[in-house]
């Protein structure tokens, strides 16, 4: 693989749940493993990273109007 201009790209991640950390994982391992790796940024809305895993009892809007979605965990 031609990795000559990797390190010029970058790569957004949007969501910072499930998939969006497996998704970090596995570009750090890649890294980690001595593989070049483009710029990554993650993007989240919520103020904090996790997604479906992050446990709360509270449901509806939150205080900017967005939805608050159930824990599913």
């Amino acid at each position: 693989m031609d990795t000559t201009n990797i390190a010029k790209k970058r790569v957004a991640i949007i969501g910072t749940g499930p998939s969006g950390m497996s998704a970090m994982v596995a570009f750090k391992r890649s890294q980690l493993a001595g593989d070049a790796i483009p710029e990554i940024v993650a993007f989240e809305k919520q103020d904090q990273p996790g997604g479906l895993w992050n446990y709360t009892w509270r449901t509806g809007v939150d205080g900017h109007g967005e939805p608050v979605h159930s824990s599913m965990y």
